[in-house]
């Protein structure tokens, strides 16, 4: 039998999480990437993330330490690197990558609305952890 909703640990947390997820990804999914494909979205974004990482410390990076990195195959994170520079994502420099100049200079409503998504995260953490340390304190009281 599976454990039932109410008996999970830290269910609030976790369900606060994923929802934000979803939302976060399906807006990469939609307004960065153009695509609903999961499947490629997942990897274009495994890739993404380790670039925009290495960009924003002002590193640039091969296809072999993004593979290593995120542990994808280096043949896969090639053809999601050709992928992103035929878009204008990322620029080429020898066998480096770097995220374009024209993606770094655009600042758009996704990057509010992502902004959002992680603070609205945030708050909803902090009010469910509020909630359980006035029960914890309560249930102390009644204890006592």
């Amino acid at each position: 039998m599976p454990m039932r909703p109410e008996g999970i640990p830290r269910r609030q947390e976790r369900l606060i999480l994923a929802d934000a997820t979803q939302k976060f990804e399906r807006l990469l999914i939609t307004r960065i990437f153009g695509t609903h494909d999961i499947a490629t979205f997942a990897e274009l974004a495994y890739v993404a993330r380790a670039l925009w990482s290495g960009t924003l410390r002002g590193q640039a990076l091969t296809a072999q330490q993004i593979a290593h990195t995120i542990g994808m195959p280096r043949t896969t994170v090639l053809r999601k690197l050709q992928y992103m520079l035929k878009h204008g994502y990322v620029t080429q420099a020898g066998s480096a990558y770097v995220i374009s100049d024209a993606m770094l200079g655009t600042t758009t409503p996704a990057l509010d609305r992502a902004i959002s998504l992680i603070i609205d995260t945030a708050d909803a953490l902090r009010a469910v952890q509020n909630e359980q340390q006035v029960g914890a304190v309560q249930n102390g009281r009644k204890k006592g």
